[in-house]
């Protein structure tokens, strides 16, 4: 069975060009001219291998993606572009990962689930392109795996996904 177009991305970055290492958020949905694209926000990490523990910081940039599409449409590096979050220090530590909701599920769980997060992702993304909502499934799939370190950055960067989100 092949990839999500989002895992072949996230696993290949380096084939890009571009400075996507760390750790991705899911895909947060932006429309535009009736299509539905994915946004994801890439986080720097340094590992603690001693505590199995990551610790996250700041974005260090953006990808979007045609919706369960390999095509990028935009890629930031705040580091080196416009920065969205001036005010954001980047050698600040603002999370550790795994976090909470996650963090007694066996790997092979936590798999299992982004998979299936991935396949709601890929069928509702038509409906949030026509109608700028999210199905109940989706939303708390969503929000079971974020991690809550990503969702004041969501706000400015896909504002509609957000409100769909119904936090």
């Amino acid at each position: 069975m092949p990839d999500s177009p989002y895992f072949d991305i996230r696993k290949n970055v380096g084939k890009l060009g571009m400075d996507l290492y760390g750790y991705w958020s899911y895909p947060a949905f932006v429309r535009h001219g009736g299509e539905s694209y994915w946004l994801c926000i890439v986080l720097p990490t340094v590992a603690i291998h001693e505590k199995k523990r990551v610790t996250l910081f700041r974005p260090k940039g953006l990808i979007l993606t045609r919706a369960s599409s390999k095509t990028v449409v935009r890629y930031e590096n705040f580091r080196l572009g416009h920065d969205p979050f001036p005010n954001d220090v980047w050698d600040k530590p603002k999370a550790m990962f795994p976090h909470k909701s996650i963090g007694n599920l066996t790997l092979k769980q936590f798999t299992e689930k982004e998979k299936s997060l991935l396949d709601l992702c890929e069928r509702d993304s038509p409906v949030f392109a026509e109608k700028g909502t999210l199905t109940d499934e989706l939303r708390t799939s969503w929000l079971d795996l974020i991690h809550p370190v990503f969702l004041p950055y969501f706000k400015p960067l896909a504002p509609e996904f957000v409100a769909a989100l119904k936090l």
